[in-house]
């Protein structure tokens, strides 16, 4: 049931009066036993044995929303986001200003894995954001090289006749040159396409094959840019964070790569099984409810990495 709750705490946060009302609730707790909301997650949250000490990725969620939303720990919040904080030191920080007792060992543990945790998503997203803000360059011959290597792998039985070719449409760029196709995400959208082609080059090869249908189709790597706009959307929200928790020990720029090639191959199903049938003018209103329903299965925890 632990699902339902989380849903219910992000509608909390997400509406103004019931987060208010939220909030008192914390008040009275705090005041009647003097122990911080943290501190209370942190000491209940432990399944101890002889050797360690284990955080439930749903209570590691629930301390990330805690610290989130706190304006106590603005700074610590902050902190986190940076590459070269000095997590130690925002544990200590932490820990203080929500009165963790000093025998309180295992309660600090847990506070320590969590905000460990939380900072290497954090710097997911930074890198993320930085593939992002790198706009493709054709002067750049490592750019230059994973786009020819992205054509090759989906198309190894075709040679492309030349660097400029209406080729690049027959794996879904608009025109001769796929480099114009990345202004919106930057150098990520190219690293995603040649990340699902080289990891699941089977799945992303069948999901090209249902992309070429003679009625039923739409552009492949235009629609590879979009799950790209869009995975990096959840990420930056911080709806990603109960599937980094789940899957990641640690996070890493791979593991959402993983999310994204899980994303295409669902939305490609989405597609083809659709009645009644799609069409590519269809796109923009089904996207919107394809994605509607992967945030939905997100607090759900239905989300299933593919096999290679």
């Amino acid at each position: 049931m632990n699902w339902i709750f989380l849903i219910l705490l992000n509608r909390i946060y997400q509406i103004p009066f019931l987060l208010s009302v939220y909030k008192g609730l914390k008040y009275v707790i705090h005041v009647t036993t003097r122990t911080s909301e943290l501190y209370r997650l942190c000491n209940i949250s432990t399944i101890e044995n002889e050797k360690e000490i284990t955080v439930s990725k749903e209570i590691m969620y629930r301390i990330d929303r805690s610290i989130f939303y706190s304006k106590q720990l603005q700074e610590e919040k902050y902190q986190l986001a940076q590459p070269s904080c000095e997590v130690n030191k925002v544990i200590q920080s932490v820990a203080s200003k929500k009165e963790f007792p000093e025998e309180s060992i295992s309660a600090t543990h847990v506070l320590s894995t969590s905000i460990h945790r939380i900072y290497e998503t954090n710097q997911v997203l930074n890198t993320i954001e930085e593939r992002v803000r790198t706009k493709y360059d054709t002067s750049n011959p490592s750019h230059e090289e994973k786009l020819m290597r992205l054509w090759t792998l989906m198309k190894p039985n075709t040679a492309l006749d030349q660097r400029m070719s209406k080729q690049w449409v027959e794996i879904g760029f608009q025109g001769s040159d796929p480099a114009t196709d990345f202004r919106g995400m930057g150098i990520q959208g190219l690293e995603d396409l040649l990340y699902f082609v080289e990891k699941y080059p089977d799945h992303a090869r069948s999901v090209l094959q249902h992309a070429t249908h003679p009625i039923h189709w739409y552009p492949y790597a235009i629609v590879g840019i979009n799950i790209t706009k869009f995975a990096y959307q959840v990420l930056e929200a911080k709806k990603l964070q109960l599937f980094l928790f789940q899957f990641g020990s640690p996070p890493t720029v791979h593991l959402f790569q993983d999310f994204y090639c899980y994303l295409f191959d669902r939305f490609n199903s989405f597609w083809i099984h659709h009645e009644p049938r799609l069409t590519v003018m269809d796109f923009e209103a089904k996207f919107i409810e394809f994605k509607e329903q992967v945030e939905k299965d997100l607090l759900l925890e239905n989300i299933t990495l593919l096999e290679t």
